[in-house]
């Protein structure tokens, strides 16, 4: 993981947008970030602190998004299904499930990711 994606990670609750407490400074640089954020961010979906949790699957959200529409082309509603419909006001069990699955897809996206060359 990099410095930068370790900082945003440890301070995804540092800034928090006024109408939409959901997203922040660091939730949107995650995003742009893609794949390597979205993986770090996993741990956080496992979360005591509810907003935490929801930040959290707001990167990964948005990633899987990305992703989809850029490498696979497929529905995006569906993948999230799959994945263990992940929410983050669901039952531990049921996250920490939907946590592996997400593990499992991430690892699958990355190794299917255009590589960038240097």
């Amino acid at each position: 993981m990099s410095d930068e994606v370790a900082f945003l990670v440890e301070h995804i609750n540092r800034s928090p947008e006024p109408l939409h407490a959901d997203f922040t400074n660091e939730v949107r640089a995650l995003v742009r970030i893609g794949l390597p954020a979205a993986r770090a961010v996993l741990p956080l979906l496992l979360s005591p602190d509810e907003l935490t949790r929801l930040r959290a699957q707001r990167v990964l959200e948005g990633v899987s998004r990305d992703v989809v529409a850029d490498t696979w082309g497929a529905d995006w509603a569906l993948l999230w299904h799959e994945n263990g419909n992940y929410h983050w006001r669901a039952e531990a069990e049921l996250r920490q499930s939907a946590v592996g699955k997400w593990l499992a897809w991430l690892d699958q996206a990355a190794a299917r990711a255009p590589r960038k060359q240097a």
